[in-house]
């Protein structure tokens, strides 16, 4: 093959490549619009940890929030909207504890976003593991790399309300 050749097919293959990088990550996009409620967050590890770090992440604030959620004192709901915009509310026994507004992008199965204010993103680039009509499964590395653990947090869809 000519020289030429290969350069014209190359470039036709990037450009369909990029295509279908761009039809992955709209669709991604679209199914994760919606209201979703945080379930559990979750530690992953390839093997076990020393009994030090178990007992770190057993006292962690993750740990805290998974009993506020199965007691049912603590919801925290987040939706994506269709205009890249999410909002995000924190209640503990009814009661507005946090709120955020901004934007989120999906790029190369991660997911991002930027508020509206100075606060830490609430997603800084999370993978998105999980991703089905009622599922959505984010994971971060947290603690150090040659550890390998990671924070796994489970939403589920909640229905639209109604307005």
């Amino acid at each position: 093959m000519p020289a030429s050749a290969f350069a014209s097919f190359f470039r036709r293959f990037m450009a369909v490549s990029s295509l279908l990088l761009l039809a992955v990550s709209a669709r991604a996009q679209t199914s994760l619009v919606g209201r979703w409620a945080l379930q559990q967050i979750a530690f992953e590890a390839p093997s076990t940890l020393p009994d030090s770090l178990q007992e770190q992440l057993f006292h962690s604030p993750a740990a805290d929030t998974n009993i506020g959620i199965t007691n049912g004192e603590l919801t925290l709901v987040v939706e994506f909207l269709p205009d890249s915009t999410y909002t995000y509310a924190t209640t503990r026994r009814g009661q507005l504890v946090h709120s955020e507004k901004g934007t989120y992008r999906i790029r190369r199965g991660l997911l991002y976003s930027q508020t509206s204010t100075n606060d830490e993103p609430l997603f800084d680039g999370q993978s998105i593991v999980e991703l089905t009509r009622r599922k959505l499964l984010l994971q971060s590395p947290i603690m150090q790399p040659e550890l390998q653990v990671f924070e796994q947090v489970l939403y589920t869809r909640l229905p639209a309300l109604r307005k």
